[in-house]
């Protein structure tokens, strides 16, 4: 997923609407994102430079909702 990727899918939402990182399927949390941050790597296969940009997992808030791991998949 690309920034552009994002930011479209961001743009079809309610934007005062809560923003949460769901993680582990198999046991399923919700957390806060503290930050975001861009940073240049190089990718390991090609030694070629990316921009890449990272969602830091702020604090566990608890296990994810029922409606969220449905929709989700999970």
């Amino acid at each position: 997923m690309t920034v552009a990727d994002l930011i479209y899918e961001l743009e079809q939402l309610n934007p005062e609407a809560q923003v949460r990182f769901a993680s582990q399927p198999n046991w399923p949390f919700e957390y806060s994102i503290a930050s975001v941050v861009q940073v240049e790597i190089e990718d390991r296969r090609t030694e070629e430079v990316v921009e890449t940009v990272y969602l830091e997992e702020g604090r566990q808030i608890g296990y994810l909702p029922g409606e969220a791991k449905d929709e989700l998949g999970w």
